[in-house]
């Protein structure tokens, strides 16, 4: 779903086909479907391939039960995330903020309801619970297009032609693959810390959970600023305005790099204290403790790994955000995690300062490549992507694509003959 970051930010200002966005739409939908299947294979064989991993077998035959039983939610939760991106990319940011009000009450209730209560029926209600939360967020989310009107003249209505263009499929997935890359390798690397933080007894998995779930915590603010980042520079770049887009990346970054110090410094502050809002295990409590001025330092990195990233998606390149992320967390990150946790005996100090190795590694490469990233070529990039998507809707004439037919300067300086919708500008 992380190319209708490029694809409809870009085509919101760049595109003369006023339902250009709801295709992209679309063709994600259809991807998101087929996606789906594999992941559901997985999550069936996830009992078993969590014991290859070496996890407890209670923990892996739960875990398995969970994945199994939330499968219904897969595909609805996928479908979400497309609409979700189709309307933050048009400046409609409040529309997922509503959609987890409603839904988040609507869980509480389900968790209480099938675990809980007297009709609880076990282990498996947290994820039916979780499976019937993850449905609800598409059909809150086209409520809230449907009644608040916002986002629907770029739908256009379903046309199974366009759903099915191979060639725009094939650019979806080419920005899509290296986006889930991108974004997964993250993600997979501080799993991989936690696996092997439970190889290092219980004390040591628990003050890893309670470090995860704050850096998830903080993480969030970050992420707001990334969205915000993808969709401001997709957008300035779909207008061709690459000198607006340069902008709205150092922006973005300086916000982000505020918000990390500011985070940073609350968790240095509340170190001694943090670790008894989760658990009354001393041993647990000092750990936490010692490790969260680590976790602390890498706030700064953390955000701007997350704000860069944005910066790039807003770009299209999200196949150079993944060989970053790629080499920093598995060539440098999590070798050095596992050497100096279990050759140096650093136990989960060792695993957080191999992140923060790697969290360090890909700030510094992404925000160097942001400063030397040429916006006008960024610009014409995008352009070319907006015209081929349009050459189908006969929009733009195939001689017109086939020659660049785009600015060769930037206007920004220029006026506009229409108001430009750029995010964000008035």
């Amino acid at each position: 779903a992380s190319a209708l970051d490029t694809l409809c930010s870009q085509a919101h200002t760049g595109s003369a086909d006023p339902h250009a966005l709801g295709k992209h739409l679309q063709r994600a939908l259809v991807v998101m479907l087929f996606l789906s299947f594999p992941i559901a294979i997985l999550w069936c064989f996830a009992e078993q391939l969590l014991l290859l991993l070496g996890q407890d077998p209670e923990i892996a035959r739960m875990s398995g039960i969970f994945a199994r039983y939330a499968l219904g939610g897969l595909y609805p939760y996928l479908a979400n995330e497309c609409l979700k991106r189709y309307l933050q990319c048009q400046g409609i940011m409040k529309a997922n903020m509503f959609v987890i009000m409603f839904a988040l009450p609507i869980n509480i209730f389900l968790q209480w309801l099938l675990v809980w209560s007297p009709l609880a029926i076990g282990v498996i209600g947290s994820p039916i619970a979780v499976s019937i939360t993850f449905t609800c967020l598409p059909v809150f989310t086209m409520l809230y297009i449907k009644i608040s009107g916002q986002g629907a003249d770029a739908w256009g209505g379903w046309d199974w032609e366009e759903a099915l263009d191979m060639r725009q499929i094939l650019i979806f997935l080419k920005l899509g693959f290296p986006g889930v890359a991108m974004t997964c390798s993250e993600w997979w690397a501080f799993e991989v810390v936690a696996l092997a933080a439970g190889l290092l007894g219980p004390a040591v998995l628990a003050a890893q959970t309670i470090l995860l779930n704050t850096c998830a915590l903080t993480y969030m603010l970050p992420l707001g600023i990334s969205v915000s980042a993808s969709t401001r520079i997709g957008n300035s770049l779909g207008a061709y305005l690459p000198n607006l887009a340069r902008t709205s990346s150092i922006a973005s970054i300086v916000i982000g790099l505020a918000v990390a110090t500011f985070n940073s410094t609350i968790l240095i502050a509340v170190r001694n204290l943090w670790g008894w809002l989760w658990t009354q295990d001393k041993e647990v409590v000092d750990l936490v403790s010692i490790l969260l001025p680590l976790a602390a330092l890498f706030q700064i990195s953390d955000a701007i790994g997350a704000v860069a990233g944005g910066v790039l998606r807003g770009c299209g390149r999200q196949d150079i955000g993944a060989y970053i992320n790629l080499t920093g967390y598995y060539l440098l990150g999590i070798p050095i995690s596992l050497f100096c946790a279990f050759r140096l005996n650093f136990g989960l100090f060792g695993l957080w300062l191999g992140l923060a190795v790697g969290l360090i590694f890909v700030s510094v490469i992404e925000i160097i490549l942001i400063a030397r990233m040429d916006w006008n070529q960024q610009a014409q990039r995008a352009r070319v992507r907006v015209l081929d998507a349009a050459r189908r809707a006969s929009i733009v004439s195939v001689p017109d694509l086939e020659n660049n037919a785009v600015p060769v300067e930037p206007v920004s300086e220029q006026a506009p003959q229409q108001p430009i919708k750029v995010y964000g500008t008035v």
